[in-house]
């Protein structure tokens, strides 16, 4: 391994998932950048009042608006790790004006993830290198990684889940490399509660390690003192919103006003249980089915790297266990089981074990083709034609979970290729197809996807909303023509080095 193969790797990636992304976002990430922006031009963690020109953010903005609430109960992690970005699309506006203000910082600001995915992947690829597999094993592994999970579509939403799962690794990374570096963990693990403050959960995990592997108090302390910084930052932020270190805004939830977000009962543990592994809306072994092959590699992988073996167990199962109490362990309409995209890395690592039984490979290229409907459209808007035609049971909620989560036939995964083929279909003949969907109990309904096939990539969008001028619009099919290129090469270059 060399600087300049993990240099081009990391632009490989970075072109990739910017070509890839949306370009705007709603929801959870939407909260995140309000919240950034108040940072940047306000100084203060108070959402503004400050309306938007394009209709699709002020619809969001309404929203939020609406839920009467004055500041984000999300973490400070993802704001602030928005913060330059947004900066720099504020930048932007004054360079070209003629573009609307609102769509240049959303722009900029929405790759923020692009860029801790492809982050997220280097550490990957470091710490793989030191299990010493082949070659070959790095560079399927790493791109399976990269682009066979989740980690693909999430690159282009504004979720926090990448920089948790960023957090972790480099923690990770830190512990187990030949020249550990406790401070470097400890950093690493607070960015991660800073993001999501429940994985403070997780400590116990690389504390075992670190006991396992025979470190010092003093080194531990070493390790400890940027996590205990970064829940002192939670306590603060939590203060500066609600005046009491323990309330994080979740309080103000419906299901918190209902009895909580946790239910210990069997039906909800044995939902969320069938729900995360088995279910065609959010099992693991559809939307990563690199997982069925787990099991057998994890006996090989603790023989060969037992502290390794015993630190992905942990954080996979700790993580896993955690949800299945929790009402919303679906994570609402999202794309998979998003609360466990942070630990997809560690139910790889072991795989290496069997990088060169076939099965490996055609599982990871059966993983893209999974994730390529996500990446190339918005998954959420198959939910929509689902709920607007009351095509089945629907409702995220804890007493009716929903057909969207359970019935093979409202699969998000064939929802996406409902959406990517009518797309492809409406570019050919301009006319988007008609599809006749059932839940699988109810009634068949013919649907049309007109208004739901829509490519959703940054690009695309721009091209088709005409904001740019013509000479604007050229330089836009350069640019893009240049990431493609500039992706090419970089792979090319990527995976000869690793094949020396």
């Amino acid at each position: 391994m060399t600087k300049r193969t993990t240099t081009h790797l990391f632009i490989f990636l970075l072109c990739i998932y910017a070509l890839t992304a949306g370009g705007h976002y709603g929801g959870d990430g939407f909260w995140n950048y309000l919240t950034a922006q108040s940072l940047v031009r306000d100084g203060d963690l108070v959402i503004s009042d400050e309306s938007f020109t394009l209709p699709e953010m002020q619809k969001h903005r309404d929203a939020v608006t609406s839920s009467g609430r004055q500041y984000s109960k999300y973490g400070i992690g993802m704001p602030l790790a928005e913060i330059p970005f947004y900066a720099i699309g504020l930048l932007l506006t004054r360079i070209l004006p003629h573009i609307p203000a609102d769509y240049l910082t959303m722009f900029i600001t929405s790759m923020t993830n692009a860029v801790i995915s492809a982050l997220w992947v280097i550490f990957f690829y470091l710490i793989i290198q030191s299990f010493n597999y082949t070659p070959a094993t790095v560079k399927w592994l790493t791109g399976a990684f990269a682009l066979s999970t989740m980690v693909f579509p999430y690159s282009g939403y504004g979720y926090p889940e990448p920089l948790v799962g960023l957090g972790l690794l480099i923690a990770t990374h830190a512990l187990i490399k030949r020249a550990p570096s406790p401070i470097l963990a400890g950093i690493g693990f607070g960015i991660a509660i800073l993001t999501k403050f429940y994985t403070l959960i997780l400590l116990p995990i690389p504390l075992l390690y670190l006991h396992r592997t025979r470190y010092t108090p003093f080194r531990i302390a070493i390790f400890l003192s940027p996590i205990i910084a970064a829940c002192l930052i939670v306590a603060y932020h939590n203060h500066l919103r609600y005046g009491n270190i323990l309330l994080t805004g979740y309080h103000l939830d419906i299901l918190t006003q209902q009895g909580g977000y946790l239910a210990f009962i069997p039906t909800q543990i044995f939902t969320a249980f069938y729900g995360l592994i088995f279910s065609t809306g959010r099992g693991l072994i559809f939307f990563f089915p690199l997982i069925c092959l787990l099991p057998i590699a994890y006996r090989k992988f603790r023989t060969s790297h037992p502290n390794e073996a015993h630190l992905c167990l942990g954080f996979t199962l700790t993580l896993f266990v955690l949800l299945l109490p929790m009402i919303d362990w679906h994570a609402g309409s999202s794309w998979g089981p998003r609360y466990l995209l942070p630990i997809l890395p560690f139910c790889i690592f072991p795989l290496g074990v069997l990088a060169d039984i076939k099965w490996t490979r055609r599982l990871a290229v059966l993983g893209f083709f999974v994730q390529l409907p996500a990446v190339l459209m918005n998954p959420y808007l198959f939910t929509h034609l689902v709920q607007d035609k009351k095509i089945g049971a629907t409702i995220f909620a804890p007493h009716q979970m929903g057909d969207l989560l359970f019935s093979p036939n409202l699969s998000p995964i064939i929802g996406g290729y409902y959406q990517f083929t009518s797309a492809i279909h409406r570019l050919i003949t301009g006319q988007s197809l008609n599809y006749t969907i059932t839940s699988g109990t109810e009634r068949y309904i013919s649907a049309s996807l007109e208004n739901y096939d829509l490519i959703d990539i940054w690009w695309v969008n721009v091209l088709r909303t005409n904001i740019l001028s013509p000479t604007m619009t050229m330089a836009l099919v350069l640019v893009v023509i240049c990431l493609i290129l500039i992706a090419i090469y970089s792979a090319r270059i990527w995976i000869a080095d690793e094949t020396d």
